[in-house]
């Protein structure tokens, strides 16, 4: 059996902690990139308001940019505060 010291126990719970942030990421930028889809969608049938066309226009920029960008705290914080913003402007 293998011994696992105090130090070893801590790099591996940060490990766990670190996917689980990994994870999650990837989940919340599943969930951006679907919500992009569908607002696209309901844009282009004409099933939001002609007057947030450019605002979402420039959140939609922005969700481009940001989904080419490397994992990282600041990354993930970006996908939380573009989803909230796309879901006011398109509700649905």
């Amino acid at each position: 059996m293998e011994a696992v010291t105090i130090a070893g126990a801590r790099s591996g719970d940060r490990l766990v902690s670190i996917q689980s942030q990994e994870t999650d990421l990837k989940g919340e930028l599943v969930l951006l990139e679907r919500l992009l889809g569908d607002t696209r969608v309901r844009f282009r049938h004409r099933q939001t308001k002609f007057a947030s066309a450019q605002p979402l226009i420039d959140v939609d920029l922005e969700i481009r940019e940001v989904l080419t960008r490397p994992a990282s705290a600041e990354l993930q914080s970006d996908v939380r505060r573009l989803t909230a913003r796309l879901r006011k402007l398109d509700p649905h």
